[in-house]
């Protein structure tokens, strides 16, 4: 009886263990979801701003460039 009564709590604590990984699944879905549009929107954003001044994105671009190169070690 005791066997019985242990496999049938093992079988609900496995069935609760599913219920909540396919929750903690579906947020993570969710999250990746919005974390996938916020990207988009951040791109698309980035882009107008790209195209309405081209000249100043060209200096960040390469100042950006230009920092970059003298923090990381040389290769060569």
């Amino acid at each position: 009886m005791k066997s019985l009564l242990a496999l049938v709590t093992l079988i609900l604590a496995a069935l609760v263990v599913e219920e909540k990984t396919r929750q903690l699944a579906g947020d993570a879905q969710q999250a990746c979801a919005g974390a996938a549009e916020q990207a988009h929107q951040a791109t698309h954003a980035l882009s107008q701003k790209v195209e309405q001044q081209p000249l100043m994105s060209l200096l960040i671009a390469g100042g950006l460039a230009y920092a970059l190169a003298m923090i990381l070690p040389d290769r060569g």
